[in-house]
């Protein structure tokens, strides 16, 4: 899953994403039908013209297998939903049928209240305990008769510790207060995590040294800019490598000499909390 970071860039943290399988629904063993697909579809978005609706079974990279549906809409829009072949859940919608008029009513606050009533109805109450408000960010829109929006992000916490990849992304309309955007992802295993310890092996003070040795060892940085490290922010994550292996890591934000003082997308760096290996080294310059 690409996951939001709180300046509205994306963290990939599968960098070789499989290609999606599409099921033959006649053979694939699922408990949910297209017409049980199609009618919570339509169910959850009244404006849907049920002729138009159409939809495959895939097995996804993120979501497992589900019915991939999308239908246009009464004002000729259309509407994008993922629905779980096993249970029926929406896992994610993306709705671009509301009428707007490029004028902005809805708070910060409003936004987040509309994102938490909007989950509620769609979580169950023990996943809920499971999550975290992240942040809460407006965006410009692209065009000045088009409304901006809030991205809403809470990230799954998996014994007390957040995970990387799972949570739960919305897209709240600034105008119309409509959830225009829903996307929950909830893969990583509870029971391979029951196998780490939470208590890291490596601090976060080592981890600073490790990455400062790493820059020092790239002829493109090199030691003197390597030096220049500072630490913006140094936090415990679950991540997943590149062979779905999930790791406790530090996730280290960070500038150096070649940053500007205002730089707003800082270098990001995981490490393995206990053994120290780097995991991922996400470090762009001109």
């Amino acid at each position: 899953m690409a996951f939001a970071s709180e300046e509205g860039g994306m963290i990939f943290t599968k960098e070789d994403a499989k290609q999606t399988k599409y099921l033959d629904p006649s053979t694939a063993d699922v408990n949910i039908s297209f017409e049980d697909a199609k009618n919570k579809l339509i169910s959850e978005n009244p404006e849907v013209i049920n002729e138009s609706v159409h939809g495959e079974l895939i097995d996804d990279e993120n979501f497992g297998i589900i019915w991939r549906v999308s239908s246009k809409t009464t004002n000729g829009k259309s509407i994008f939903a993922g629905i779980d072949a096993s249970n029926g859940e929406q896992l994610f919608v993306y709705d671009g049928s509301k009428n707007v008029k490029g004028k902005d009513s809805v708070s910060k606050d409003d936004a987040l209240k509309i994102a938490e009533e909007y989950i509620k109805s769609r979580v169950s109450a023990d996943k809920i305990n499971d999550i975290e408000l992240e942040y809460v960010n407006y965006i410009e829109p692209p065009a000045d008769d088009l409304p901006g929006n809030y991205h809403v992000s809470y990230a799954r916490i998996i014994r007390g510790i957040p995970s990387l990849s799972d949570g739960i992304l919305l897209d709240v309309n600034a105008e119309t207060g409509e959830v225009s955007s829903y996307d929950k992802s909830w893969s990583m295993s509870e029971e391979e995590i029951a196998l780490i310890d939470t208590e890291p092996g490596v601090t976060d003070e080592k981890a600073v040294e490790i990455l400062k040795e790493y820059m020092s060892n790239e002829p493109s940085i090199g030691e003197e800019k390597a030096n220049t490290v500072k630490v913006i922010s140094s936090n415990l994550v679950w991540k997943e490598d590149d062979e779905d292996k999930i790791h406790l890591a530090w996730w280290i934000r960070f500038m150096d000499s070649s940053f500007a003082k205002d730089a707003t997308y800082p270098a990001s760096v995981w490490i393995d909390a206990h053994s120290g290996e780097m995991l991922l080294f996400d470090y762009y310059r001109d």
